[in-house]
């Protein structure tokens, strides 16, 4: 059977890997400082001081890069504590910490006063260029302006109606910031219609990408709308596509989309089945492939 998941380094010294994690933040190594904190995570240190650290790692570092996607996962992150944790105290400076996230992200910048300048530019000019229009919504937040991010992602559709990264971040802003799951749908099913060597403006490795996390999304939608033969569905067609591209995905990205099949086999009473399809079919034990993913 082939390996989906690479076994993360043991956490033997929980003390001594968070000071190491703290010294990497305070250096501003945050890539290595969330390495460290993740691995914590998944390995069952899953305290409070340990996710208010990774969610201040993740904020300092969408300050320091202005990527959109850090402030998401941050605010996520804050998120979390603020729901779920008990511990008073870092409930309540997590929620401070998230306000003067959400301001500083809710104010337009310099950059995103010339990105409208710019949107004015490329309708005059016309440009014959997707990637142009799709970099434009790419680097502005969508937190501030979403229909200005899609307009900018439907301009670059236009020119390319194959652009897999532009239908999968769509789809991604009317599931996740306008809260339209069934417009979400319609541009997450595109998007998986299309082979990754099918569109030209982004790399193959980029398309795989998206198509993968495309993929999740599906998974989780139909989980959520208890479609669950659906859930086994997408994980028949991800488990097809991984073993395509596996050269080009980690198999940590399919993890979810398993996860969800599991459950939505169990509550369906096709457990066996599924086991023996998935046999049939791409010759995989699903039970060892649970067991090597950490899911059982």
């Amino acid at each position: 059977m082939m390996k989906f998941f690479d076994t993360n380094k043991p956490v033997t010294d929980y003390k001594e890997s968070f000071k190491q994690a703290k010294k990497f933040y305070k250096k501003n190594r945050l890539h290595e400082a969330i390495a460290i904190l993740v691995r914590l995570k998944h390995h069952g240190y899953d305290l409070p001081l340990t996710s208010l650290t990774l969610a201040m790692a993740y904020d300092k570092l969408a300050y320091l890069s202005g990527d959109k996607e850090y402030e998401d996962i941050a605010l996520e992150e804050y998120d979390e504590i603020i729901n779920y944790s008990t511990a008073r105290k870092y409930k309540k400076k997590a929620i401070k910490l998230q306000n003067s996230l959400a301001k500083r992200i809710s104010i337009l910048n310099a950059n995103e006063y010339k990105a409208h300048e710019k949107a004015r530019e490329l309708q005059v000019n016309n440009p014959r260029s997707a990637k142009s229009w799709f970099m434009l919504g790419a680097n502005f937040s969508v937190r501030k302006d979403p229909f200005f991010v899609i307009d900018a992602f439907e301009n670059a559709l236009a020119l390319n109606p194959d652009y897999i990264l532009a239908l999968y971040r769509i789809g991604y802003i009317y599931h996740h910031n306008l809260n339209d799951t069934e417009k979400a749908l319609k541009y997450y099913l595109r998007a998986v219609k299309i082979d990754p060597f099918q569109d030209t403006t982004e790399s193959e490795s980029v398309n795989v990408s998206s198509i993968i996390k495309t993929c999740n999304e599906l998974s989780d939608i139909y989980m959520k709308k208890k479609q669950l033969n659906r859930v086994l569905s997408v994980c028949d067609y991800t488990i097809r596509f991984y073993q395509t591209y596996n050269d080009l995905c980690s198999s940590e990205s399919i993890k979810n989309i398993i996860d969800n099949s599991y459950k939505a086999a169990r509550r369906l009473q096709k457990g066996d089945a599924l086991n023996r399809y998935i046999f049939e079919k791409y010759k995989l034990d699903f039970d060892s492939l649970l067991q090597e993913l950490r899911i059982v």
